[in-house]
């Protein structure tokens, strides 16, 4: 039986765990990566919440104030991936960071690699109806980024439960009427959750200001985690 390697899971904990208020998950993903990462088959998903005061102000839509906290926290888990990724080489194992906000397949507005896959895997959270990962503290006010590596991980327990029920929510104030309300299952297609088209189109006729990167209307609106003040 293949065992971990004790110090180089070591350092990647102690690197995750120094940069205080964040969530991270472990998860195998080899059946589910494109064929250009299956050399890559784990997973390191971490996550940066969201300023609650900044997400209750999204009411009709984004605002300055969401936007640069958008970016501000995927340049943080971007600098934190690209630290796990060194690390990781240095101690001789293959790791590719995905950026956690870039899109590379324009047709289908998409990226790389979902980082909400791993996420599931690596049991931080459920997909809502909204087609967002929810995690039991943060609901969807959370920004996530993925190191894949062939470094054999000891992996998490996936949450077997969604908690969204009979919640329509996000379905009802959505703007784009982009989200269908479907319950999320693996393999099930994106299109069965949400119209990304619509989604995109909305933003970018509404806010192009935003260059269509941001709504927020869906994740404002989510119960869980609206009425926690976490510290950032």
């Amino acid at each position: 039986m293949q065992t971990t390697d004790v110090e180089t899971l070591n350092d990647i904990i102690n690197i995750l765990e120094e940069k205080g208020n964040m969530v991270y998950g472990f998860a195998y993903v080899g059946d589910i990566v494109p064929d250009k990462f299956r050399h890559l088959p784990y997973a390191i998903t971490i996550g940066i919440p969201l300023s609650p005061p900044i997400v209750n102000n999204i009411i009709a839509g984004p605002n300055q104030a969401y936007y640069d906290e958008y970016l501000s926290v995927n340049d943080r888990l971007d600098l934190i991936t690209e630290q796990l990724k060194t690390q990781i080489a240095e101690r001789g194992y293959l790791a590719y960071a995905i950026p956690s906000s870039k899109r590379t397949d324009f047709v289908n507005i998409s990226g790389e690699f979902p980082h909400k896959a791993a996420a599931v895997r690596g049991g931080l959270g459920w997909i809502g109806k909204s087609s967002l990962l929810i995690t039991r503290k943060y609901g969807p006010r959370i920004r996530l980024s993925t190191v894949l590596t062939d470094f054999r991980l000891q992996v998490n327990d996936v949450l077997e439960k969604n908690y969204c029920g009979k919640c329509k929510k996000c379905v009802d104030e959505c703007p784009a009427s982009a989200i269908v309300g479907n319950h999320w299952s693996e393999g099930l297609p994106r299109e069965s959750l949400i119209n990304v088209q619509s989604c995109d189109v909305w933003k970018i006729n509404n806010y192009p200001q935003f260059n269509g990167h941001v709504c927020g209307i869906c994740v404002a609106a989510c119960p869980h985690g609206s009425n926690k003040q976490y510290n950032i």
